[in-house]
């Protein structure tokens, strides 16, 4: 069994979609490492073991995650970036990716799916999804409906077996609906977030940022990104 926790992270032109998998026999060793890099940053910054940090309100200088302790711009930046090396550290863990233009966001959705279908195929186990609340009906009826009618474009044309240029291939190593948990409550769901942010910057930098560095952040998960199956170096997933 993998879990797959899955965020996304958007401006006004890109829709990114990440998914973080993790072997379930690997799964608390890789919990350990989070919960380990948390007590850290409430060690060296005051950050609250158990405060939410999301992506972009956390390198842009928003909220208050350590109290009335002021964390600058620039050291947010580095914490964020050592996030990036602790997923890539994570033990058996693969990072799969889709960046898509914002209006084919259900598109990017499905596109990851089916990534994620496969790639628990490779491992020759099944996949749960678990992702931040909110969208649930949205992605619950998608899901669904691809566990039954899940229509792909052969990429040569035709499936060999069939001769048709469309067949229809349910995802069913993905079990059950996604589960739905409150992001606040989940060290994977905010580090898979930090994860999307990292791409969308990498694909739209912005000046605040890369004065940072943050646009560099991505470059950092290369050693977990799961390129099989991709005609992207990244294995990236694209229109």
């Amino acid at each position: 069994m993998r879990l797959y926790y899955i965020d996304d992270s958007a401006d006004e032109k890109l829709a990114v979609f990440s998914a973080l998998g993790i072997a379930e026999e690997q799964w608390n060793a890789c919990f350990q490492l989070l919960k380990g890099f948390r007590r850290s940053l409430k060690a060296s910054d005051g950050i609250y073991v158990q405060k939410e940090l999301h992506a972009w309100e956390f390198v842009s200088g928003r909220g208050r995650p350590a109290g009335e302790t002021i964390i600058t711009k620039f050291r947010r930046s580095r914490i964020f970036l050592e996030a990036m090396r602790i997923a890539a550290s994570l033990p058996g863990a693969r990072l799969l990716n889709a960046v898509f233009p914002k209006g084919q966001k259900a598109r990017a959705f499905e596109r990851l799916l089916n990534r994620v279908n496969r790639n628990a195929e490779s491992f020759d186990t099944r996949a749960i999804l678990i992702m931040d609340e909110g969208s649930e009906a949205e992605y619950t009826r998608l899901c669904r409906r691809m566990h039954v009618f899940n229509p792909i474009m052969s990429a040569k044309g035709t499936w060999e077996d069939t001769g048709q240029a469309v067949r229809n291939v349910p995802i069913d190593r993905i079990l059950e609906d996604p589960f739905f948990k409150d992001s606040q409550k989940s060290y994977f769901i905010q580090l898979v977030d930090f994860c999307a942010y990292a791409l969308l910057r990498r694909e739209r930098p912005i000046a605040a940022r890369c004065k940072y560095g943050i646009h560099e952040g991505f470059d950092l998960l290369r050693a977990i990104l799961e390129t099989r199956a991709s005609r992207d170096p990244e294995g990236i997933i694209r229109p």
